[in-house]
């Protein structure tokens, strides 16, 4: 029988607190990960409400996905192999969704040198099918996404191809099976893609990067037409002014929230020149950058992530080295309307780090950071140490959110006889679900929500609670 968790907490409806991160010393989850780790994800694989971590190695020859599981404590345990041998070569990236809709969470992976992009559904009893391929065609199949693109409840799954120069998703039917091809665009070395509702109209948009010989790295925005159109089908029409280009070597770009206004952003680091910037971007108008970092703190900055570090409402960003001479992975503290204060030391070992995930491993209500060293081949963890330093305080209330995990409902009591606000984060920081006005006993609809681990945030307060869906 799943055990149901209720989360208590004493929240103070009017308060000021501080508090300090500071950072565990690495801990190592695996010496050997197989050669040149390059991806890495976490979310709940087995059911358990606790967050498990999957890699992927990219060395174009014998490369392994393996998933490790969490006793609830960040005590990991090396699974059976989710890949068979030789079945993945060269990870590129590597997606967490209930593909199926049975049995949890299933594993999506790209491989560049199968020129594929494979699932494996998740058997229910901690372990994973025989790989599944959505495509096989896909050139040098080098980033992978998912997302209901087409707005009818099931997940689909995008892909790009470095030398198939080409953006493209397949319809999913929310049992494992994936239609043809759509083409989203066709682009000269398509590269990093990822999915928000930028223009807030109820349907998925799309950030793409590719490499031009013109202008080498650039950002595009593409605008899903499901629901302007009318038509209840899926088109694209470009952005009149692209986001950003002239990148060298474009190593990240993502949508997230930087100015914490619950709408998104764009974040990007380049690994050539240094750069880190976030754009906050007008529809078809002008984008507006902001500098995080330079050449100067990280001269080949790699992975790059936005999250909630340190509770206090408002969005951080954490950095790796993408080479070896600088802090392996540095942290910048968001002070409010997109401004970061100077960088902050996580950990240096010089693992040449192309690849991150945050969560709450531990379970103590703060995210932690594991990451794979592509030169030491190795899978590590840094515990993330929150201190509350002071409090001042004025009224309490006993707040508790339940069942924890939650698969469709979940309830919220304890708050005070005023109305409040709640906004719902993933741990990357995407706003996904906004609730206004909400009252003591009130309960929300989560169905919609994809698995994993969430954050409920709730207005005037710095205090945010986390959940699992299911």
């Amino acid at each position: 029988m799943k055990t149901t968790l209720l989360f208590i907490i004493i929240l103070s409806i009017s308060f000021i607190s501080y508090s300090q991160t500071s950072w565990e010393d690495r801990v190592n989850i695996d010496p050997s990960t197989g050669s040149n780790p390059y991806a890495i994800n976490s979310a709940d694989l087995d059911g358990d409400g606790h967050v498990d971590i999957v890699t992927g190695t990219y060395n174009f020859s014998n490369d392994f996905i393996k998933w490790y599981k969490n006793d609830g404590s960040a005590n990991f345990t090396l699974q059976a192999n989710v890949s068979a041998a030789s079945e993945v070569q060269g990870v590129g990236n590597i997606a967490i969704a209930d593909i199926d809709g049975v049995n949890g969470n299933d594993i999506i992976v790209s491989s560049a040198n199968n020129n594929s992009v494979i699932w494996y559904a998740n058997n229910g009893t901690g372990g994973f099918g025989s790989g599944q391929v959505v495509s096989n065609t896909i050139l040098g199949a080098a980033d992978v996404a998912v997302a209901d693109i087409n707005n009818d409840g099931n997940l689909d799954i995008a892909a790009t191809g470095y030398t198939y120069s080409k953006a493209v998703w397949f319809a999913g039917d929310g049992l494992g099976n994936f239609g043809t091809e759509q083409t989203i665009e066709l682009f000269t070395q398509a590269g990093i893609i990822d999915f928000s509702d930028y223009d807030n109209d109820g349907d998925q948009d799309v950030l793409i990067s590719y490499i031009d010989g013109a202008t080498q790295g650039t950002i595009e925005i593409y605008y899903n037409q499901y629901i302007e159109s009318g038509t209840m089908t899926v088109s694209w029409i470009k952005d009149t002014v692209t986001v950003d280009s002239g990148n060298p070597f474009l190593f990240g770009a993502a949508f997230a929230d930087l100015d914490n206004n619950g709408t998104p952003d764009i974040i990007k680091s380049d690994n050539f020149t240094g750069e880190v910037n976030w754009y906050n971007k007008v529809k078809n108008g002008s984008s507006t950058e902001t500098v995080i970092s330079d050449a100067t703190t990280i001269s080949r900055p790699a992975a790059v992530v936005v999250a909630e570090i340190d509770n206090d409402g408002m969005n951080d960003v954490i950095l790796t080295d993408g080479g070896t001479g600088d802090d392996a992975i540095i942290w910048f503290k968001g002070t409010g309307s997109g401004a970061f204060s100077s960088d902050e030391v996580v950990n240096d070992n010089n693992f040449q780090i192309y690849a991150i995930t945050v969560n709450d491993f531990d379970g103590d209500g703060d995210n932690d950071i594991a990451s794979v060293g592509y030169a030491s081949n190795t899978l590590d963890w840094y515990e993330n140490i929150l201190e509350t330093l002071s409090t001042e305080e004025l009224t309490t209330e006993t707040l508790s959110i339940f069942p924890n995990p939650a698969k469709d409902i979940l309830n919220i009591k304890g708050i005070s006889s005023e109305d409040s606000n709640i906004e719902i984060y993933n741990t990357i920081g995407k706003l996904v679900l906004s609730h206004y006005s909400i009252t003591n006993n009130t309960r929300i609809d989560i169905s919609n929500l994809n698995s994993g681990l969430y954050f409920i945030k709730f207005e005037n307060s710095n205090t945010s609670l986390k959940f699992v869906k299911e």
